[in-house]
């Protein structure tokens, strides 16, 4: 039975603009969905995803839609929502259903699946490193100042994210990657986190951690804890651990 936890600081920021939803009995049938949610220019559009994304995506699967479609539309309608708002969010968000994890996400927020054999992103980093992320900007007449895409003298580092309409004719768009990963033996942990974690350890360091691990609480405390010791100024870190086996 898969046993999840979540843990999350503010770090070194004037404000905690990470937010998170986790529920291992998502609609009553056993399955789970978690999402971790990293707002900038405020914690409006953060707040606002944690609290309504996944009702609009258990809303379309009750309709009969298939996992990838219900997270593009509760994507995207999140997004619409937060049109009149100026802050943005990214969202990193999966659903466990049996033998299977679906997963959705916009902007840099991330999501692996770990053992001892080590780990494998079900997430795409939407940052301009990525060569089709930056050339779509570019088609779309976003001007770059790396890391960030530019429009006026404002940026902004991802390349997807809900909310941030201001960007959004600079080719910052909302619809998610998704992605179906049918899990293997040897998959042991599903990690789901903010930049807050990934910008200081990388994927091969947080498989370290997990196969050096058995209990979610204490794998989600050595991961925080890793950031807190490695980074001097550590930015808002939200972290999801689900233990698959």
């Amino acid at each position: 039975m898969s046993v999840a936890i979540a843990v999350s600081e503010q770090g070194d920021r004037a404000e905690m603009e990470d937010f998170h939803f986790l529920d291992p009995d998502f609609g009553g049938t056993g399955s789970i969905f978690g999402g971790v949610y990293d707002g900038h220019r405020g914690s409006r559009a953060a707040r606002h995803a944690a609290e309504h994304l996944h009702s609009y995506f258990l809303d379309c699967l009750q309709a009969g839609l298939p996992p990838p479609e219900a997270f593009t539309l509760a994507y995207l309608k999140v997004s619409d929502d937060l049109k009149d708002q100026d802050s943005g969010t990214t969202a990193a968000t999966f659903f466990v259903d049996e033998t299977l994890v679906h997963t959705a996400n916009a902007g840099d927020s991330r999501i692996l699946v770990a053992g001892a054999s080590g780990s494998l992103q079900l997430s795409v980093d939407h940052r301009l490193d990525d060569s089709q992320e930056r050339k779509r900007i570019i088609l779309c007449g976003g001007k770059i100042d790396y890391p960030y895409v530019m429009k006026g003298f404002r940026g902004v580092m991802p390349t997807r994210a809900l909310g941030d309409e201001y960007f959004r004719d600079a080719g910052v768009i909302a619809a998610p990657s998704v992605g179906t990963h049918g899990l293997r033996k040897r998959d042991e942990w599903l990690v789901a986190a903010t930049d807050g974690l990934f910008d200081v350890i990388d994927n091969h360091v947080t498989s370290r951690l997990c196969a050096e691990h058995t209990d979610p609480a204490e794998l989600a405390d050595t991961l925080l804890r890793e950031v807190f010791t490695r980074c001097s100024r550590p930015d808002n870190t939200t972290i999801i651990v689900v233990k698959l086996r």
